[in-house]
C-alpha cells in the first residue's frame, strides 16, 4: 500500500508525496539496478491534455507509446490482477456509491474483461474505447502526482561505511495504543538496537528517509544482489514533510526534492536536525520482485495508480490524462489507461498517485509531478 504519506507505498508510502531519490550521478545507479528501462522513443509529441478535454479528443490522441507499451496488449497483465482482486467481493455489493460515481463490483468486473476482451483490437481502432465504455467523469479535476522505486546502497552486516539500520516491523509495535518511539528516539537513542531487528545496513540515512516516503524500493548489496523491500508498518506519528521542514528554516529556493537531497548532501552535519523533526518512521520487510500495491501485487509502471478508495475504489478502469514533466522534453502530454490498484496516506479524494517505475526517468517524473488533468472511470455499456 502506498502509504504516501506516512508510509510509502506498500507499494507507496505515499508521502511518497513524491520523493524522489537520486541526484544525476545516482540516475545511472537506479537504471542500472532496477534493469528496466525506457523506450527509446515515445513517438512524437502530442498537444498538451487540457483540463476540459473532450472524451473524442482524449481517446484520439490516446495511445500505447506513451505509457511505455508497444501495445494495448501489454495491458492484460495488470487488467488480470484487478481481476483476481475482485474474485473476493460480492457483485451485487456497491464498490462505490457517492455523488457523480456508482458502481457494484460486479459492474467493475465486467469493465474490466470488457476491455481484455479488446485488447487485440484496440492498437487499429482506439475508438472501441468510447465505443464500449461510459466515461464518468472524475469532477472538477484530478490532481495527479507521481511515485516510483528507489534503489539504496546496503549492507547485510554492519561495517565502515554502512552504519544507518533499516529495520523490520518490531513485534510490539501493535502493543502500543498511542505511538510508537519517534524518529529520533529510534535513530538517535537506539530504542530499537541490538534487538535483530536490522534488515540491513544502509550507506546514506538520507537515502533511507526518501526510501520511506515512497514505501517500497530495492535494496542493492556490496556483492551486486538485489533485494526488494516493502512497506511492513509506521510508528503511528503524523507524517512531516522534509520540504516543509527546511522551508519552515528557510533553507530552499525551490522546495523540489532535488534541491533538498542537494542541500542535505552539503551540510551533513545537520541531516538529523532536519531528518528528526519528522516523528514518523517507516518499517519495511523483505518481500517480493517489486513495490507492492494495495491490492497484494506489484505495481506496474504507468498503469497502476494509488487513489483514495472511498473516492476511485481498487479496481477501477481510469483513464487519465495529463503533462508531465520530461527530462528530454520538458513536458509531455500523458494520456493513459490505468487501474486502481494502490492507496496511499496523503492520496485524498480527486488525487491520483502515478506509479512511475524505477528507472530515471521514473525518477524523474515522479519527483517534478504536480499538476491537474481530467479522469474518467470507465464502465461497460
Amino acid at each position: 500500500m502506498h502509504t504516501p504519506s506516512p508510509c510509502p507505498t506498500g507499494a507507496h508510502s505515499l508521502l511518497r508525496s513524491l520523493c524522489c531519490l537520486l541526484l544525476a550521478g545516482s540516475f545511472v545507479l537506479l537504471a542500472a539496478c532496477a534493469g528496466k528501462k525506457s523506450p527509446e522513443t515515445l513517438g512524437p509529441a502530442q498537444p498538451p491534455v487540457e483540463r476540459n478535454e473532450s472524451v473524442e479528443t482524449f481517446v484520439s490522441l490516446l495511445r500505447p507509446q506513451d505509457q511505455a507499451m508497444r501495445s494495448f496488449r501489454e495491458l492484460a497483465p495488470t487488467i488480470d490482477k484487478s481481476l483476481s482482486y475482485l474474485k473476493s467481493k460480492k457483485s451485487a455489493d456497491y464498490a462505490i456509491r457517492r455523488p457523480g460515481l456508482a458502481m457494484t463490483w460486479g459492474e467493475m468486473k465486467r469493465a474490466l474483461i470488457r476491455l481484455k476482451q479488446l485488447l487485440p483490437q484496440l492498437d487499429k481502432n482506439p475508438r472501441l474505447f468510447a465505443e464500449n465504455f461510459e466515461w464518468v467523469r472524475i469532477d472538477p479535476y484530478i490532481s495527479y502526482s507521481g511515485y516510483y522505486s528507489p534503489v539504496v546502497k546496503a549492507s547485510k552486516k554492519r561495517k565502515p561505511g554502512y552504519t544507518h539500520p533499516i529495520y523490520r516491523r518490531p513485534p510490539d509495535l501493535g502493543h502500543h495504543k498511542g505511538s510508537y518511539y519517534t524518529r529520533k528516539q529510534i535513530e538517535e537513542e537506539g530504542k530499537l538496537a541490538n534487538q535483530g531487528l536490522e534488515l540491513a545496513w544502509a550507506a546514506d540515512p538520507v537515502d533511507v528517509f526518501f526510501l520511506e516516503i515512497q514505501g517500497s524500493g530495492c535494496l542493492l548489496m556490496e556483492d551486486g544482489s538485489q533485494v526488494c523491500i516493502n512497506y511492513a508498518g509506521q510508528n503511528g506519528h503524523k507524517y512531516k514533510s522534509s520540504g516543509r521542514i527546511m522551508r519552515e528554516k528557510g533553507l530552499l529556493k525551490r522546495g523540489d526534492i532535488f534541491e533538498q537531497r542537494q542541500w542535505l548532501k552539503e551540510h551533513p552535519e545537520r541531516v538529523n536536525e532536519i531528518l528528526h523533526d519528522n516523528p514518523s518512521f517507516v518499517f519495511f520487510k523483505l518481500e517480493g520482485t517489486g513495490p507492492t500495491g494495495a491490492m497484494g501485487y506489484v505495481v506496474d509502471d504507468w498503469k497502476s495508480l494509488a487513489t483514495d478508495r472511498s473516492f476511485i475504489p481498487l479496481g477501477s478502469i481510469v483513464a487519465y490524462g495529463v503533462n508531465i514533466p520530461d527530462p528530454k522534453r520538458g513536458k509531455m502530454a500523458l494520456r493513459a489507461i490505468g487501474f486502481a490498484q494502490d492507496v496511499g496516506g496523503a492520496i485524498k479524494k480527486n488525487r491520483i498517485d502515478i506509479y512511475c517505475g524505477s528507472d530515471e526517468r521514473a525518477n524523474y517524473v515522479a519527483s517534478f509531478l504536480d499538476a491537474r488533468g481530467p479522469a474518467w472511470v470507465l464502465k461497460a455499456k
